[in-house]
């Protein structure tokens, strides 16, 4: 990592990219407020050094920071279990912000790509210190059609499964953007890759106002889904292997509450999908 590199000498980010900061201040941070969900992300911890008052902001919002060190534990104990099948295989973060998963990941025979916006890439290149030659960035917008077409995956086995993390990125696109998403990852993704993403409850669209550290980005929640077992809708390849909500990190009260309101929500007020690719 670059001592000398300051985030506001980075390049000037959009509404939805700006909001990278929220899990990277999470992950570096936010084992303060909830030590038992305490990733040990280094890497995060190393950006931040130079970040501490956006940092000190961004950690008011505590149900946000809950959010995200709940859902990186679960990512991290799927992609384990994924790479303990697969040793050798791949994996790739689908808009990737600031993350670092391979840290953990890294077996010393799998690799990982991670992707992003381009500002968001120069970005990481700026402060992300590298620290292993199987892990890589591109730059790539999810928004155009045939992205997959671009990843650079051209050394790789078409037949290994592929591990795919998507996380807070399809809530910020348009329906049909999402459904586009899973239509190249359904049309391309090799048989028995494992997607993992996360989806909000289709209430939520249209009131990012009522996250704070959401509201002073700009972006806006344009995507819900009622349950993962929509999102496994979103193509015919896609089976869902589990599904997990939020609710599980407040405790049993808050799980039985949800499951009271599901015939008014549908499903979890936020969640995480665990889809496999099967046939065609």
């Amino acid at each position: 990592m670059k001592e000398d590199v300051h985030f506001d000498a980075a390049p000037l980010l959009g509404a939805v990219p700006s909001t990278l900061l929220i899990p990277l201040v999470a992950r570096a941070r936010g084992s303060s407020i909830y030590p038992w969900l305490d990733p040990c992300d280094t890497q995060a911890q190393q950006m931040l050094q130079n970040m501490e008052e956006q940092a000190l902001a961004l950690l008011q919002d505590h149900p946000s920071v809950l959010n995200v060190l709940w859902r990186t534990q679960l990512i991290k104990k799927i992609g384990t279990a994924f790479f303990a099948h697969y040793p050798q295989a791949h994996g790739i973060n689908l808009g990737a912000g600031l993350s670092d998963y391979f840290q953990w990941f890294n077996n010393g025979h799998n690799r990982w790509l991670d992707v992003d916006l381009e500002d968001v890439v120069t970005l990481r290149h700026a402060l992300l210190r590298c620290h292993s030659e199987a892990a890589h960035d591109g730059s790539l917008d999810l928004t155009q059609p045939g992205w997959w077409q671009r990843l650079p995956l051209n050394d790789i086995d078409k037949h290994q499964p592929l591990l795919l993390v998507c996380e807070g990125v399809l809530m910020y696109l348009t329906p049909t953007q999402v459904k586009a998403v899973m239509r190249e990852i359904g049309e391309n993704a090799p048989e028995g890759s494992e997607l993992v993403c996360d989806f909000m409850t289709p209430l939520g669209i249209g009131h990012a106002d009522l996250v704070p550290s959401v509201a002073g980005t700009g972006a806006e929640f344009l995507w819900g889904a009622r349950n993962a077992l929509d999102v496994a809708h979103l193509h015919p390849r896609l089976e869902l292997l589990s599904q997990h909500t939020l609710a599980e990190a407040y405790g049993w009260v808050s799980c039985w509450t949800e499951m009271c309101m599901t015939p008014w929500t549908g499903g979890p007020m936020y969640g995480v999908a665990h889809l496999q690719l099967s046939e065609p």
